[in-house]
């Protein structure tokens, strides 16, 4: 099967290749200023990728969603964590399986659970995820 060539976050690709381990990428949708960049599913490289379309200003301002299809007004604070769900990227508790689509809620159900108060957080990768894989990988390595 062949690979596709994708246009990848230079900080993804090199942390891939520093790790040796795959990551999910998705790709930017954002109209008006298509990049056609792939961007790791996270809120530290999400919020990055916004900054370097120039989405900046303080947090409380409030901001239009240019993600294609989405017309949402929102504060630009709650920018990264509202792109993560178009992404559909969502996390699971480890102990019970509960899957939410915000990380500060998983955190809450954690504390606020006996039988969870020791899990772990994973990650649940959104439908158009793809995954970036260091040189070299092949298709004996697990993921």
């Amino acid at each position: 099967m062949p690979l596709d060539t994708l246009n990848v976050d230079p900080e993804a690709f090199f942390r891939v290749e520093r790790s040796g381990q795959p990551l999910v990428v998705y790709e930017c949708k954002l109209e008006g200023v298509p990049c056609g960049m792939f961007v790791e599913g996270t809120t530290s490289a999400v919020s990055a990728h916004l900054r370097g379309h120039g989405i900046t200003g303080p947090d409380s301002a409030s901001t239009n969603c240019l993600w294609a299809g989405c017309s949402k007004t929102l504060k630009r604070g709650g920018m990264t964590r509202h792109i993560l769900t178009h992404l559909g990227v969502k996390v699971r508790c480890s102990v019970c399986g509960v899957v939410k689509c915000r990380l500060d809620i998983l955190r809450a159900h954690i504390r606020s659970s006996e039988l969870c108060r020791l899990a772990c957080v994973d990650t649940v990768h959104g439908p158009e995820g793809r995954f970036l894989v260091p040189t070299g990988w092949t298709t004996t390595h697990q993921v």
